[in-house]
């Protein structure tokens, strides 16, 4: 199963394969914020500490939100991302 680590919480939560963020955060007691869960608001975005590739490919919607707020190369919305193998993550700042 692959691992899922909150670096902010210094967590790691064990989940199924393409399991939603928004969806496992839900379960756990974590620091990543949600507001909208649509991709619109930017209260979970988060920085990709290691293994992106590892994260869904990015969504035309997620990236264009994204660029309007200025986000860094590591930064993803949480709410718009599935676990496809271990990932590190860490709430933006």
């Amino acid at each position: 199963m692959p691992k899922l680590t909150i670096k902010t919480d210094n967590k790691t939560i064990e989940v199924a394969e393409n399991a939603a963020i928004i969806d496992v955060c839900e379960n756990e007691e974590t620091s990543i914020l949600f507001g909208c869960r649509d991709g619109a608001c930017g209260a979970c975005m988060v920085r990709v500490v290691s293994n992106p590739q590892n994260l869904s490919p990015m969504e035309d919607h997620e990236r264009d939100f994204l660029e309007t707020m200025a986000a860094l190369d590591d930064e993803r919305l949480a709410c718009q991302c599935k676990v496809l193998g271990d990932v590190e993550l860490e709430v933006s700042e």
